[in-house]
């Protein structure tokens, strides 16, 4: 699990009808957005942004871990 205490930077961006909250991560330079009511409150946008990006990391190293495991056939088998 990545941690989001530092390195991460917020921009909110006012669309019209709708705010952009968008979340960039230094460390690995990985970027999320999402599109909310601009009637919420900035800490919820802020939490669901942060969420998302926490979602994200975790899946890409999931992904890698997955490169690196054993490959196994549809049998269940290991494929050597």
């Amino acid at each position: 699990m990545h941690s989001l205490d530092h390195g991460v930077i917020i921009e909110f961006s006012r669309m019209g009808a709708y705010i952009k909250v968008s979340a960039f991560h230094e460390a690995s330079m990985t970027e999320v957005s999402i599109v909310g009511d601009p009637k919420e409150t900035e800490q919820k946008l802020k939490q669901t942004v942060l969420k998302k990006l926490n979602y994200v990391l975790n899946k890409e190293n999931n992904k890698k871990l997955d490169q690196n495991a054993p490959k196994k056939d549809r049998r269940g088998g290991i494929i050597v």
